[in-house]
């Protein structure tokens, strides 16, 4: 059984603006999705958690998704650390 950290991506370099449905389009066709948490700070970029079911889906989203280009921001994306 693997540990929650290890289904939870880290989404960084976010634009200001996005909002939680943009951020489930990023990553929704990996696999399901157990729960999206968005971080804005008052001067972006922003950041998210995005917690996968299976930590295979995650794995799959951090070789299709870093360095993505979402709105002319390049997503930072790796397994989030700690619990």
């Amino acid at each position: 059984m693997s540990s929650k950290a290890s289904r939870t991506l880290y989404v960084g370099n976010l634009p200001g603006d996005i909002r939680e449905r943009e951020a489930e389009d990023i990553f929704y066709k990996y696999g399901p999705i157990v729960e999206i948490v968005l971080k804005i700070p008052p001067r972006p970029p922003g950041y998210a958690f995005v917690e996968f079911e299976d930590s295979r889906d995650a794995e799959d989203a951090i070789r299709g998704r870093d360095g993505y280009d979402f709105d002319g921001h390049r997503l930072r994306v790796e397994l989030a650390h700690g619990g």
